[in-house]
């Protein structure tokens, strides 16, 4: 007698593969969502990351520039898109900075200027405004805002920056002030004089001293008090018609004495 085995497949019965239908769909939105979030999170530090490199980085050129320089070439008080300073090199002289369009340029002399921004960001605000403080200090304030140029809007933003770089444009001291050695260090150049000096005490020159350099048919030194000799031999050296010096100086008897001398 054979005995007959029946083999018997049952399937997914129609509520069961709704079921799984149902949990693969909200599994699958659940994904979805979560890439969705991630890639806008990437997007957004990629173009933040963008925006703070560049807001900072014209942030740090303007104050290398402006605490390098030696002058503020503004007019104080009066907010402005173009930073101009004078420098001390002539390379470098004039040196400008400035908003043109939607980017941000520094130009250095006759130089040719440089884009301190790129297209990956558009530059909606810069100005400048400098500010003169009692006490010498110079204080320039920077006004600055910057979007992200995309035209994705999970991509979009805008930074701003707000700052003030100080520098010092005259001194003024409690202390003596002295070089460091001894008949090595210049106050001025030849050609970079300073203009004016005032002093309630003595002026003592060990060497040579010129008064009025190029001034012609001007007078050069003026006196409001005696002007001594430390010995007799020391006088007044003039310049003759005919090219050649005269030392003029006294006798014992108050006579005025005259000698050939070395010309100035």
């Amino acid at each position: 007698m054979q005995k007959k085995f029946v083999s018997r497949r049952e399937g997914f019965s129609l509520v069961e593969l709704i079921i799984y239908i149902a949990i693969f769909t909200v599994s699958a939105i659940f994904l979805v969502a979560i890439l969705t979030t991630i890639t806008k999170i990437q997007t957004r530090q990629g173009s933040t990351g963008e925006v703070n490199r560049q807001i900072g980085f014209v942030g740090d050129t303007l104050k290398q520039m402006v605490q390098n320089s030696s002058l503020i070439d503004m007019t104080f008080g009066t907010p402005t898109s173009t930073l101009r300073l004078r420098m001390a090199t002539s390379t470098n002289d004039p040196t400008l900075m400035y908003l043109s369009g939607t980017t941000v340029y520094l130009q250095q002399g006759s130089s040719n200027p440089v884009a301190l921004t790129d297209s990956n960001v558009t530059v909606t605000g810069f100005t400048v405004t400098p500010y003169q403080n009692p006490g010498g200090t110079a204080i320039v304030q920077l006004d600055l805002s910057m979007s992200y140029n995309a035209g994705n809007p999970a991509a979009q933003l805008t930074r701003s920056l707000e700052t003030s770089v100080a520098r010092v444009s005259a001194a003024q001291f409690d202390s003596s002030v002295y070089p460091a050695s001894n008949g090595t260090l210049d106050l001025g150049t030849a050609t970079n004089q300073w203009r004016n000096g005032y002093f309630s005490g003595t002026l003592n020159v060990n060497g040579l001293t010129t008064f009025g350099t190029g001034v012609a048919g001007a007078t050069v030194l003026k006196s409001y008090g005696n002007i001594g000799f430390s010995a007799s031999t020391y006088g007044v050296v003039f310049v003759t018609p005919s090219g050649s010096c005269l030392l003029m100086t006294l006798t014992n008897a108050g006579a005025i004495a005259t000698s050939s001398a070395a010309c100035p």
